[in-house]
């Protein structure tokens, strides 16, 4: 037999994945420390250890549900009645056929809040919309104002300096006026 195939058996089961084995041998360690303590003669003892078992979810694979049924069996042996014996809980479904799929899927929808996608998609949209808006303007306004931005320094650049030439050929004019009025040229 392969090595792999061991791993996966426990307790005459054979189980899908090792993570699973390794949880049907944890509790085969705890049916034997239960084994070793627990006194079958004294059915309350008994009833309650089942009943905290099943609450806290203390078996989960077949070999641990094996000594539940092990114990309920014993306490009706020594007279519980069966109407204070809680059945033992099954965690996951055994069949695929579409009466309990279809079930298990209504009552997975039901526990699920409605989504409004409709409703959040006008939203996007008109974020969006504003977005684009605002982006636009921020354009707008940047084109037209005076201080220079990387959309207009080209333009605002070339604007000083030729307000600079034309203040120094003015400037040149007057000072040329003066030297004729007072007779100053070489």
């Amino acid at each position: 037999m392969d090595r792999n195939n061991e791993d996966l058996i426990v307790g005459g089961y054979k189980f899908a994945t090792i993570a699973d084995a390794e949880t049907a041998r944890m509790e085969e360690q705890k049916v034997d420390n239960l084994e070793k303590h627990l006194d079958y003669s004294k059915p309350q003892n008994v009833l309650l250890v089942y009943n905290r078992a099943i609450e806290n979810k203390i078996f989960l694979t077949p070999v641990g549900f094996a000594y539940l049924r092990k114990m309920q069996n014993e306490m009706v042996k020594w007279g519980v009645p069966e109407d204070k014996i809680q059945p033992v809980p099954l965690y996951g479904t055994f069949s695929n056929k579409t009466e309990n799929n279809s079930s298990i899927r209504r009552s997975i929808a039901a526990r699920k809040p409605k989504v409004e996608y409709k409703g959040r998609f006008i939203t996007s949209v008109l974020i969006n919309v504003i977005m684009v808006l605002l982006v636009i303007s921020m354009f707008v306004v940047s084109w037209k104002s005076d201080v220079p931005n990387i959309i207009n320094y080209r333009t605002a650049v070339l604007n000083e300096y030729s307000e600079w030439e034309q203040q120094l050929t003015e400037r040149e004019k007057a000072v040329r006026e003066a030297e004729k009025e007072y007779n100053l040229t070489p």
